[in-house]
């Protein structure tokens, strides 16, 4: 299933105002392989830390919510060896908030 450029953002709002940070916690990356992103790239834990990720239809239209998010929000870019169609949203969460059940 992919989702819509307003589908991901609303997803990925909700999760930032659950876990009730600043949008600075948080990073966000763009890649073709988003599981590999997150998890080697960029080192994220996937029992403790706080994570998601969507696929949208397209690269570009994952670049304009990329572009949204980091512009408006300011949320800082994470580590991506290649920009794809699934976006990508974490937290490293240093004994800090509980990660949600998978």
């Amino acid at each position: 299933m992919v989702y819509s450029p307003q589908q991901v953002k609303f997803e990925f709002l909700s999760y930032i105002k659950e876990f009730g940070t600043e949008p600075s916690g948080w990073r966000i990356g763009s890649a073709v392989n988003a599981e590999t992103a997150l998890f080697d790239d960029n080192g994220v834990d996937r029992e403790r830390d706080i994570w998601l990720w969507k696929p949208l239809l397209s690269p570009a239209a994952a670049a304009l919510v990329l572009r949204y998010m980091t512009e408006q929000l300011k949320i800082p870019l994470a580590e991506t060896s290649a920009r794809g169609p699934m976006l990508y949203l974490f937290k490293q969460n240093p004994g800090g908030v509980e990660a949600p059940a998978r």
